[in-house]
């Protein structure tokens, strides 16, 4: 691997190389040569954006594993994150969910802003990271539901 700056572009290419099997298997998928593939994690390398985003589309539509580091990167530049839908949810138990998920967020946050808290009027550090993992399961949770809904809705 090399050294690149975290968040680079370089180093969002090389983690969707890794997650695709390596450079080996990633030029044979391109029909690249491997050390197209490795140049283009270089910081260096003459092109724009190192490997190019015809070729990372590709990747993508090959295995979308390799997907995800690139939505990441972009889905951050663009102020906002990344969370991939997972397949085979039911709407009918995925409701249920949603509002435990939900219930947990405002108790989490209510506890948080009590006289129990060493901050009522903000978060503290353990606080902060337990509503962060409580929205986190919540927005899992309503991926599920939503991946649900869209495939009930033939989406």
């Amino acid at each position: 691997m090399r050294n690149n700056r975290p968040g680079s572009i370089q180093s969002v290419v090389h983690a969707a190389i890794e997650v695709g099997g390596g450079f080996d298997a990633v030029a044979r998928d391109l029909a690249v040569s491997v050390s197209s593939v490795y140049r283009a994690t270089g910081e260096d390398c003459d092109r724009p954006g190192g490997l190019g985003v015809n070729y990372l589309d590709r990747m993508g539509r090959i295995d979308r594993t390799t997907a995800e580091p690139v939505a990441r990167h972009f889905s951050a530049l663009a102020g906002g994150f990344f969370h991939p839908l997972p397949d085979g949810a039911d709407a009918n138990t995925e409701i249920a969910a949603l509002a435990a998920s939900f219930a947990d967020v405002l108790r989490d946050h209510a506890d948080a802003h009590s006289s129990r808290s060493p901050d009522p009027s903000g978060y503290t550090q353990s606080e902060a990271a337990l509503v962060v993992a409580d929205m986190d399961r919540l927005i899992a949770t309503a991926a599920r539901l939503r991946a649900a809904a869209m495939e009930k809705a033939g989406s």
